[in-house]
């Protein structure tokens, strides 16, 4: 018995890992376009943006086996609000879903995969 649950342990591990890898490159695609969003933001904005957007402080959920990626994040210094970003992912680049309730559609639906680590380093 000892042995199945340590064997299922392993198995269970082993699925978890690569179910991240899956979406990997729509993720990078998508974190890509929003690392120069928020660049231009703190550019306009002077000061009450982060300058730089970090994946770790983020939350990043995917959709439709990969065509689209939500990322929910804090770009405002000192704002507890998450602004949610939505891109469709097509031929191999991340376009963003300008007039698009990435909030709404995030609540409503069951991601395929998830990464869930902004309230982690809180």
């Amino acid at each position: 018995m000892k042995k199945f649950t340590i064997l299922f342990a392993i198995v269970a591990l082993f699925l978890s890992a690569c179910s991240s890898g899956k979406y990997a490159g729509e993720i990078d695609k998508a974190v890509q376009k929003q690392e120069k969003y928020q660049k231009k933001l703190a550019h306009k904005r002077k000061g009450d943006v982060d300058k730089k957007f970090d994946k770790k402080e983020a939350n990043i959920y995917v959709y439709g086996k990969g065509k689209y990626v939500t990322i929910a994040y804090k770009p405002l210094k000192g704002d507890a609000e998450e602004h949610y970003f939505t891109y469709k992912v097509k031929n191999g680049k991340a376009h963003y879903l300008k007039d698009f309730n990435s909030k709404g559609y995030t609540q409503r639906h069951e991601a395929d995969y998830k990464e869930e680590n902004m309230n982690k380093n809180e």
